[in-house]
């Protein structure tokens, strides 16, 4: 168990602390109608916030409630948020307030919502392991939470974050934003994905632990496990599974034991590629998952009708794809699909006017 955190009241109470938590966080926040005004009145936020801290008598506001189309899997997402202030600022000053504190003592390949650990550099790294470590990764194990979010139970999420961090005021603070919604943890808080990383430590250390298991990673509620052994992966999951039901979740019935991808004498690949991240992970290539390429080639086509001219919504979604590709062994692909109808200059130059 590593040693918890301590003493965060002179950090969480510094004005310069809060005056940057406040600037830094309202860049996206402009639209919110209380973004303004508090940053107009800085320095009385700034006071209030220190008092909240200080006494304890923060009442989070009622989250605001809609939902969300994502495309790119076709779910309905129910989006809870809170106005930037005051609610937005006292969560980053909770969150800020621990940052370099605790992000060593998560697992290193605890991935996203974390600088320096997105899907791109966790893909890189399993690529690595694929090609350096062939026996390490001969099979994988993937399992999927149901629900993360919207399931995780309270006295979990607060007995997870105890673990690693003891000051009474950060606490007492945590535990009003988790008490403030009524079921799980709300997609669109900036705590929730912070809060699960932390109860999910123990979980971390635990699989990483177990026989058979060389390699593991997390990206979220995605669990992925690779061992040189089937029969001892197969237990390491069934153990993962048993651990999650004992702190409440329940686990899709998707998951999955199998013999990854390798080359045989032919040159053929045989076995399965690696699905996850984003990319299609083989033994000596890695590339971009096949509906990710088929709406970016549509994209193009729809920018090549306009004449090389795209929308400022068209231009944010090639800077995006585009930037995908060079995480992945494309090159055939830009060649024939992209290069001569998405020109960076172009796109940069129509996201900056728009």
């Amino acid at each position: 168990m590593p040693k918890r955190i301590g003493i965060l009241m002179p950090v969480m109470t510094d004005r310069e602390f809060i005056r940057r938590c406040m600037f830094d966080h309202a860049k996206k926040r402009m639209r919110d109608p209380t973004t303004l005004p508090a940053l107009m009145h800085a320095d009385a936020c700034i006071d209030q916030a220190v008092h909240w801290v200080i006494n304890g008598d923060w009442t989070p506001s009622a989250p605001i409630h809609t939902q969300h189309y994502e495309h790119s899997n076709g779910k309905l997402r129910d989006i809870d948020y809170v106005p930037y202030w005051p609610d937005g600022v006292m969560h980053w000053v909770l969150i800020d307030s621990i940052y370099d504190k605790v992000v060593p003592k998560l697992d290193p390949y605890c991935v996203a919502g974390i600088k320096g650990r997105g899907p791109h550099a966790a893909a890189k790294r399993v690529q690595y392991w694929v090609k350096t470590d062939y026996a390490g990764t001969k099979y994988g194990a993937e399992l999927d939470i149901h629900h993360n979010f919207p399931e995780s139970d309270h006295d979990f999420i607060k007995y997870g974050y105890r673990q690693l961090i003891k000051d009474r005021y950060w606490l007492r603070m945590a535990d009003a934003v988790v008490d403030s919604f009524p079921n799980g943890l709300p997609i669109g808080y900036v705590t929730s994905h912070w809060y699960q990383n932390l109860a999910m430590t123990a979980f971390d250390r635990y699989v990483r632990g177990l026989d058979g298991v060389k390699h593991y990673y997390r990206y979220v509620d995605n669990i992925h496990l690779y061992g040189p052994n089937k029969r001892k992966l197969h237990r390491a999951l069934q153990a993962a599974m048993d651990w999650l039901a004992a702190a409440g979740y329940v686990t899709n019935t998707s998951w999955q034991v199998y013999r990854t991808d390798y080359i045989d004498a032919d040159g053929n690949h045989k076995g399965r590629a690696i699905d996850g991240l984003g990319f299609v992970i083989y033994r000596d290539h890695m590339i971009l998952r096949k509906r990710t390429t088929r709406r970016l080639m549509r994209l193009c086509l729809k920018i090549k009708r306009r004449g090389g001219k795209p929308t400022p919504r068209q231009a944010r979604q090639a800077a995006c794809r585009v930037g995908q590709l060079k995480h992945a062994d494309e090159h055939r692909f830009r060649v024939k699909h992209v290069d001569g109808v998405v020109r960076y200059k172009n796109i940069r130059r129509v996201i900056t006017n728009g």
